[in-house]
């Protein structure tokens, strides 16, 4: 099943690719950073092989108002674009450093809606960015500084924490996908693979449930939600990260959890009390 997950996203990635060459025809409009991703991934097309080794990354220069050219860098994670999102740089003169900022939080906005996209996007992508950039390149310094500090204020005990509890989480592609989202959406906490499987969330409200709702849509055998810890002050977790807690040593992400290194790290967290709230222990 995993296997055909990638094999579809490549091929979706090489069709994607194909129409943007006859579109992007221009002598340098489209240059791959590395040609050989190509070859690789019609090999894995075409045979059994299951290792991929490069990802497909190339720069498209687009004209804004006719003359300017701006370099888009787009890199393609493998399960792109169904479980991966697009990964988009912008280089240009053309802006200061206030409309760069806004200018890249406008695409990271942009990509997070695209997060249940099962067809690529890339064309899409760049005929917005065309038009975004045209029309941030005539808005105020002034106005973008308003909408800087609007977005900037503290909002304290808005915060809100989401306890999850899985039956186990196995899948590497699952795995990457709740790394990916809670990073994607400004979330910190961790995730627990194996048996049981367990994520804690935490950030703004409306990411949080985000999350749950993109979460809980995958394929689980059960997903339970624990506990909602909402009006909070304050983070309990500086990043998202994937911890194992493995009673052994081997090297196998889905052991058996080790109940005394992962009560120490819920208690170094300041989340202590969600061992009885899990486990039932006291």
């Amino acid at each position: 099943m995993e296997l055909a997950s990638y094999r579809r996203c490549i091929g979706q990635q090489l069709e994607e690719l194909e129409l943007l060459s006859s579109i992007y025809c221009g002598a340098g409009e489209l240059q791959l950073l590395d040609a050989g991703v190509v070859a690789d991934f019609n090999e894995f097309m075409a045979s059994d092989a299951v290792v991929l080794r490069s990802h497909l990354e190339y720069i498209i220069k687009l004209s804004i108002s006719g003359r300017v050219c701006v370099d888009v860098r787009i890199e393609l994670p493998h399960l792109y674009p169904q479980l991966e999102l697009a990964r988009i740089t912008v280089h240009t003169t053309l802006l200061g450093k206030l409309k760069e900022q806004r200018l890249k939080a406008d695409i990271d906005a942009h990509l997070a809606e695209q997060r249940d996209a099962e067809e690529a996007y890339i064309f899409q992508l760049l005929t917005w960015l065309q038009e975004h950039i045209e029309t941030l390149m005539l808005r105020p310094e002034s106005e973008l500084e308003n909408q800087q500090l609007e977005e900037e204020q503290p909002k304290a005990g808005n915060l809100e924490r989401l306890w999850i509890y899985s039956h186990h989480i196995k899948s590497s592609a699952k795995r990457q996908e709740i790394v990916r989202q809670a990073r994607q959406l400004d979330l910190s906490g961790f995730s627990r693979p194996g048996k049981p499987g367990i994520i804690c969330v935490e950030g703004q409200p409306e990411q949080v449930q985000q999350y749950w709702r993109d979460i809980k849509s995958l394929r689980w055998q059960k997903i339970t939600l624990v506990k909602t810890e909402q009006h909070q002050r304050k983070r309990f977790f500086d990043k998202f990260s994937e911890q194992l807690f493995n009673a052994s040593d081997d090297g196998n992400d889905e052991g058996v959890m080790n109940m005394g290194q992962f009560i120490k790290f819920l208690e170094a967290h300041g989340t202590g009390y969600m061992k009885s709230e899990l486990f039932g222990l006291v």
